[in-house]
């Protein structure tokens, strides 16, 4: 039977179809994944894509050609992630350009649109790359219109189409000297094909689920990736979602374009999707709130991802946030990776560390006025993307989160295993802690992870060291907890009156506690001293680490005052304090950690 005309039930269905295709084959997407970086997540990224747009148009109760198309292009662009998926929501944006107030259309009608939307794809590239999934989009649109010249049957146009796309698809291994010495196709080139053949395989059978079935040789066609040295520019790989009005893409993009590279700005003048890879996510960011509140930021760290898909040398990957406070030189372990927590002020969100380094957060907090920051735990599907990730290249993952006592943080953590094929290999303890505190456990971990410990052994180190991790905490001013109401106002009131400031410690259960008053922050400081004495003696050999919220100078006093008395074997590293504590307590905090080395000290007798 012929098929004469597209409307909004026909595109529904050819859509699911497509996004359904590619995720039976985001597996072999990832394996051949090469350019623009060899990071192994090109499926991911266009499945994340695809899922999203298939979700919303299922969702959608409204059937019509144009309500299709539209919610299409808007949850793909929500959902778009990598190259790959950011042009993929371009197109769907292209196409919704063409079939706006139309309600079926025709193999003719149909083509030219697919024509224009490619025109309208590239046109969001700063730098368009022959050889990838563009051309595919080229050649394909190509036939498109020549075949409906002389067909106005859908079944036979799509088959018909699909032999270009493929040969287009084959021909990217000579145009992109990176596929052509991997010897393998381009993976977005590829995922655009299986969207053509889910659709194709729908029209002949009629049936979604014959969709989820691979012919026994259709996915050894691809050769294997041999070993690719891709050299990165840029280290992170930086997208995010403006809503705004009148945003001028063109301006936008020119903008953008001297930040980084491999940038696209995809969408319409009201929402729109950047994807750029630079090495200042924060000035990206910056640019883009220009335009209008922004929304979906993620900063994706592809040195690391390239060195754990490319030069594995352990078998566990350590996870903390960006809560716990780590030396530079520790944080650059390839091993070691990070899920940032956002940092909210009024409607706007910033990414912690990635896109907000200690000096901008302290000038946000001083131009904020009477608007209250706080910190907000990242969603389930940042610590899917990270545990999925890390799943392929690592026999575990030990992911040590914020103290629960503190935040929902590890709840979004363990949601998120119930999205990951395997949950075995993923391993969440509480660090009952935070800052420098969560710091020096993840320290002592990555130390045993790099003398080739197995996850067992790093998780007995671990679970030992949070019950001798402690966290001392000294606060100047009291009108961060006044604000924050964290201090009830009558209390503080008399504190303000009596001069009375607290200090702070946090609980067995990692929750916040006083542990003293004092009388002003000299007084603090020093009786912060005096309870280590109390509790280490004057020559305990301890970890320590030091914190501060904008006090380098009392952060440096309390170094010397523990190296002074307690003679430690090892640097002790000073830190600005993470947000999670520097929003509630507020400029001047200081804090000390230290591992208690009592219990070291019983086992070794």
């Amino acid at each position: 039977m012929q098929i004469t005309y597209l409307d909004g039930p026909r595109l529904k269905r050819a859509l699911i179809a497509a996004g359904r295709r590619v995720q039976v084959y985001r597996e072999q997407l990832n394996s051949i994944n090469v350019f623009p970086v060899a990071d192994s997540d090109t499926g991911t990224n266009m499945g994340s894509t695809l899922t999203a747009m298939t979700k919303g148009i299922i969702d959608n109760s409204d059937n019509s050609l144009e309500a299709v198309s539209r919610t299409a292009a808007d949850y793909a662009l929500s959902g778009a992630r990598g190259n790959s998926g950011t042009i993929l929501s371009q197109f769907f944006y292209g196409l919704t350009t063409g079939i706006e107030n139309q309600t079926r259309i025709n193999t003719r009608a149909f083509s030219e649109i697919v024509r224009k939307a490619v025109d309208y794809t590239y046109e969001a590239l700063s730098e368009p790359v022959e050889g990838t999934i563009l051309t595919v989009l080229r050649v394909w649109s190509e036939k498109l219109v020549e075949k409906s010249k002389k067909t106005a049957d859908f079944a036979q146009l799509f088959t018909e189409s699909l032999s270009s796309a493929k040969e287009a698809l084959l021909d990217t291994r000579r145009r992109l000297p990176s596929l052509k010495k991997a010897k393998v196709v381009d993976a977005g080139a590829l995922g655009f094909v299986h969207m053509i053949e889910g659709i194709v395989t729908f029209i002949e059978s009629g049936k979604i689920r014959d969709l989820e079935k691979i012919p026994d040789n259709e996915i050894n066609e691809i050769p294997e990736v041999n070993e690719v040295e891709e050299e990165l520019h840029f280290r992170y790989c930086t997208e995010c979602i403006i809503e705004g009005s009148g945003i001028e893409q063109h301006k936008l993009k020119q903008q953008l374009s001297e930040l980084g590279d491999s940038l696209i700005v995809a969408g319409s003048n009201t929402r729109a999707k950047i994807h750029i890879h630079t090495d200042s996510p924060e000035d990206v960011f910056g640019l883009a709130r220009q335009y209008g509140v922004l929304a979906e930021q993620k900063a994706d760290d592809m040195y690391k991802q390239y060195a754990a898909a490319h030069s594995q040398q352990s078998e566990v990957a350590l996870v903390i946030d960006s809560a716990c406070d780590l030396p530079p030189e520790v944080m650059e372990k390839s091993f070691v990776h990070m899920v940032p927590v956002k940092v909210l002020f009024g409607p706007e969100s910033y990414i912690d560390k990635v896109a907000l380094s200690p000096q901008s957060f302290y000038g946000l907090v001083r131009s904020q006025g009477d608007v209250v920051g706080t910190t907000s735990q990242p969603a389930p599907a940042d610590f899917e993307r990270v545990f999925s990730f890390l799943g392929k290249h690592y026999r575990h993952v030990l992911y040590l989160s914020l103290a629960g006592g503190l935040s929902g943080t590890i709840k979004s953590a363990k949601s998120a295993l119930e999205k990951v094929e395997r949950r075995d290999w993923v391993h969440i303890i509480d660090s009952k802690n935070v800052t420098i505190g969560a710091g020096l456990i993840a320290r002592r971990a990555v130390e045993a992870i790099e003398k080739g410990k197995g996850i067992t052994e790093v998780k007995q180190l671990v679970n030992d060291l949070v019950t001798r991790t402690r966290l001392l905490i000294t606060i100047p001013h009291l009108e961060a907890l006044l604000r924050s109401g964290r201090l009830g106002r009558t209390k503080g009131f008399i504190a303000q009156l009596f001069k009375l400031r607290p200090l702070l410690t946090l609980d067995s259960q990692g929750k916040v506690v006083k542990a003293a008053m004092v009388r002003g922050p000299v007084a603090g400081r020093e009786r912060l001293i005096a309870m280590l004495q109390r509790r280490l003696g004057t020559d305990a050999a301890a970890d320590f680490a030091v914190a501060h919220v904008d006090n380098p100078s009392t952060a440096n006093w309390f170094k010397e005052q523990i190296e002074r008395y307690f003679k430690p074997p090892r640097e002790v590293f000073i830190l600005d304090a993470s947000p999670a504590l520097a929003l509630h307590t507020g400029f001047g905090t200081s804090a000390v950690a230290y591992i208690d080395p009592a219990e070291e000290k019983q086992e070794t007798h």
